[in-house]
């Protein structure tokens, strides 16, 4: 039995599956009694890995749940628990079909969420989705309480006028609550300069994989100097880091998130 034990978890190393990491709980965005699965060979990271059997959420996305509950329904241990403190605030998310947008899309008439679509016009819809470019929002000033984007600011082409424009859409003391992949110990790197219309790479260029068109460009590998803009844009920034105890019992390690709040 034991080297049947063994011989199990050899192949799961293989397979990109590291059972050392792997940890029981409950998720907060299903509210279900779950393992935590950590598949690196697929996702590359354990932020982007430790997924749910049982919705398949990922690290990175409950502890943006668990952001939101902390924030905004600290007497909510799950999502569905929120959903009643939730509907009060009206939400933007860039993302569609997620987990957000399958629990508080269809109960919450604040709650609206968008994709770029290059053929669709830019504030219309698609599939009952809205079509919205990060770099100029078709939203009103002043329009949200909060806005979430999980790494996608490391695919615009812009992205300062893009945290211009959600500063702006933003009310005064709104949230952005945002994930990106972050270099704490170095400065902002352009691996594309995109000064004129075209794009110039100047460094090799990269692609992460996206559920809607394969893969997508990396222009941006942000660091530490990111403050800096954000705090000059009228921004006050802090990182919620994971903590041992929420890798133990929600399944998230790897992971931070900023927030954001228009002071």
């Amino acid at each position: 039995m034991k080297k049947n034990t063994l011989g199990q978890a050899e192949s799961m190393r293989e397979s990109g599956i590291n059972p050392t990491l792997n940890t029981h709980g409950s998720c907060c965005v299903c509210g279900n009694p779950a393992t935590f699965v950590a598949d690196v060979s697929e996702w590359g990271s354990v932020r982007e890995s430790m997924h749910c059997t049982v919705c398949q959420s990922s690290s990175r996305k409950r502890h943006v749940v668990k952001i939101l509950l902390d924030l905004y329904a600290p007497s909510a241990r799950f999502l569905y628990e929120a959903k009643p403190a939730l509907s009060a605030f009206s939400i933007y998310s860039a993302v569609s079909n997620d987990h957000l947008h399958l629990s508080l899309g269809a109960e919450n008439p604040n709650y609206v969420c968008s994709e770029y679509f290059p053929e669709v016009e830019e504030g219309k819809e698609k599939d009952g989705v809205v079509c919205q470019n990060l770099e100029r929002l078709t939203f009103s000033d002043q329009q949200f309480d909060m806005v979430i984007t999980e790494d996608v600011f490391e695919h615009i082409r812009k992205p300062e006028k893009a945290f211009a424009e959600i500063h702006r859409v933003l009310k005064q003391d709104g949230r952005h609550i945002f994930t990106i992949p972050f270099m704490f110990d170095r400065k902002t790197l352009r691996r594309v300069n995109t000064d004129t219309g075209e794009d110039v790479h100047v460094m090799p260029p990269d692609y992460h994989v996206d559920t809607l068109r394969n893969r997508i460009l990396v222009y941006t590998d942000f660091g530490y100097d990111l403050f800096d803009l954000l705090n000059a844009l009228g921004f006050q920034t802090e990182v919620s880091f994971f903590q041992h105890r929420d890798a133990m019992t929600l399944g998230i390690a790897d992971s931070y998130v900023f927030i954001s709040r228009k002071i």
